[in-house]
């Protein structure tokens, strides 16, 4: 989910291929009014991890919310005005918790990568950064390990590393031996700083 300026609260549903919008979900209590902003094939997906519409945030003009549909290993760009949501970047393995940085970059959480992917204002990769790089005696991973969501503060993009098995097949997956989880920081390259 994300908030825009106004208020309104804007929500993936990554099963239904949908985003809804409240508006004035900080004065509105009880009841609030929960309104179809889109509901697209492009949001859905039938691909592996099964989560269509999932990361969502804004251009920096609020025109545009951005969508990372995991499944389908895309970022979505809608046009808020028309409603139109059109292919923006692809071939970002799951694609999961998106971010801009102050320079207008998009930064990537590509969950199935172990990676963070950074795309320019046309959604073409200028950076890849991180991976995993195994597990640490304490049952920490060292790296990315399925990484979820990113933040910014401070010069600094941090990021979660959710590190949980997604199949039934045990032994399988470097998740099954995480005890101790982490966020990651990366500090945000100084070519990237007010630069575009």
């Amino acid at each position: 989910m994300v908030f825009r300026s106004d208020s309104s609260l804007f929500v993936s549903d990554s099963f239904q291929g949908a985003i809804y919008q409240i508006e004035n979900v900080d004065v509105c209590s009880g009841s609030c009014t929960v309104t179809t902003v889109a509901h697209d094939a492009l949001l859905a997906t039938a691909g592996f991890p099964p989560f269509g519409a999932n990361g969502i945030t804004f251009s920096a003009d609020e025109k545009n919310l951005f969508i990372a549909n995991t499944g389908d290993d895309r970022i979505l760009r809608m046009d808020l005005g028309a409603k139109k949501v059109e292919v923006f970047a692809e071939s970002i393995n799951g694609a999961d918790g998106i971010a801009f940085d102050s320079s207008g970059h998009l930064w990537v959480a590509a969950n199935q990568g172990d990676e963070v992917v950074v795309l320019n204002e046309n959604g073409r990769v200028v950076a890849k950064l991180g991976d995993f790089l195994g597990i640490r005696e304490d049952g920490a991973p060292r790296g990315l390990l399925f990484p979820a969501s990113i933040v910014f503060s401070k010069g600094s993009a941090f990021v979660t590393n959710l590190a949980l098995p997604l199949t039934s097949a045990v032994g399988d997956e470097p998740e099954e031996d995480v005890r101790v989880y982490t966020i990651s920081r990366i500090k945000v390259p100084e070519t990237f700083v007010n630069h575009r």
